[in-house]
């Protein structure tokens, strides 16, 4: 059986099944993992859809679900989507500004460099989809 520190968890709910995928809402919790207490309002409560392609899935919709990720997949999302970008921008702005652009061409260069960027993400998505684990399992 899994440890804990395996994985990454949060409960969800089955909208759909259909041909093996799964389509699994996530409502964030709107208290800090310490306490869920809603009254803070520091959390994020918007729900969220995960699709997940599973073969002999047994669920059924409605049905309350575990959704587990592995912590290297979830590194490499939080890599490629706010580390680099963010890199890339500030990383331009800086180089555009030591060569002496107005700091108006510098941002909007550093701004439009990241449609490529996420573009190339886009168009790989299928290819990074393969290096994330997800798994769904049934709450007990």
């Amino acid at each position: 059986m899994s440890n804990r520190a395996d994985y990454i968890e949060q409960s969800g709910l089955v909208i759909a099944n259909t041909n093996g995928n799964m389509k699994v809402t996530i409502v964030g919790n709107s208290g800090c993992s310490a306490c869920h207490n809603s009254l803070c309002m520091l959390g994020d409560s918007k729900s969220k859809e995960l699709e997940v392609t599973m073969k002999n899935a047994l669920f059924r919709i409605g049905e309350e679900v575990f959704i587990r990720i592995n912590p290297t997949s979830a590194y490499l999302g939080l890599i490629l989507l706010y580390l680099l970008p963010f890199l890339l921008l500030v990383g331009l702005l800086i180089a555009f500004l030591h060569m002496g652009y107005a700091e108006l061409i510098a941002g909007t260069i550093s701004l439009g460099s990241l449609v490529p960027y996420f573009l190339f993400l886009f168009l790989f998505r299928k290819q990074l989809a393969t290096q994330c684990r997800v798994n769904i399992v049934k709450k007990v």
